[in-house]
């Protein structure tokens, strides 16, 4: 059987933007090695977003 580590998260609405900060600092802070990798593929979809909230 596969070890899993599972963490849930309760986000308040109207703090969307500061909420999201931490919980991606929580997720960085128990994968060290893969920040880069973790905030590349952010970065790709929040790109994405962007190019679909400006059309």
């Amino acid at each position: 059987m596969k070890k899993r580590a599972l963490l849930e998260f309760t986000i308040d609405t109207e703090r969307a933007a500061s909420e999201l900060t931490e919980i991606i600092s929580t997720i960085l802070a128990v994968h060290p090695g893969r920040e880069l990798e973790i905030l590349r593929a952010l970065d790709e979809e929040i790109g994405l977003a962007l190019i679909r909230a400006e059309e």
